[in-house]
Order: C-alpha cells, then sequence, then structure tokens
C-alpha cells in the first residue's frame, strides 16, 4: 500500500521503475496502482493479468485476455495453478 503523502509523480515512477525491475510485480497491487502502471507502460500481459486475476476472472478469461493457454497457468509436475494475487 502507498504512503498517502507520495507526491503522484513520485509514485508512477516508483511503480513503473518497480514494474522494469520485477514484471511479476504487478500481482501485488491495488487497482489505483494498476491502472498508474497501464497508463504508464501499456497493456503489457502482467500488469493485463493482474488485473484480471484481482478482479477474480477465470484462468479461461485470463489466458484468452493474454493470448495463452489456461494450462500455461500450471506448473509442470501438479497442475497447481501458478499466477495469481497474492492475500497480504
Amino acid at each position: 500500500m502507498p504512503d498517502s503523502s507520495e507526491p503522484y509523480d513520485v509514485r508512477v515512477e516508483r511503480l513503473t521503475a518497480q514494474y522494469w525491475m520485477d514484471t511479476s510485480s504487478p500481482y501485488g497491487l491495488d487497482h489505483d496502482d494498476l491502472q498508474i502502471l497501464l497508463r504508464t507502460v501499456g497493456e503489457m500481459e502482467p500488469i493485463i493479468d493482474a488485473i484480471n486475476a484481482l478482479n477474480g476472472a477465470s484462468i479461461e478469461q485470463r489466458a484468452a485476455d493474454i493470448g495463452c493457454d489456461p494450462e500455461d497457468f500450471r506448473t509442470w509436475d501438479d497442475d497447481e495453478i501458478i499466477a495469481g494475487v497474492v492475500e497480504l
């Protein structure tokens, strides 16, 4: 959760830098930060998928929205879903 006293431009810069250092970072963000990131870097697959995951979209919908197969969300050895929202 961002510091409410953080200036908007600093927040945008932090989120953008965080994304380019770790493209899985959107999965830990809230709706507001995801929207900032979406406007800043565009419709990148991890951002779109993180929005869908946060909204409770099915694996099938998430796969369709980013152009992959639902099986891409499963590990090789145990069929466990590997992409989703982490509850803090």
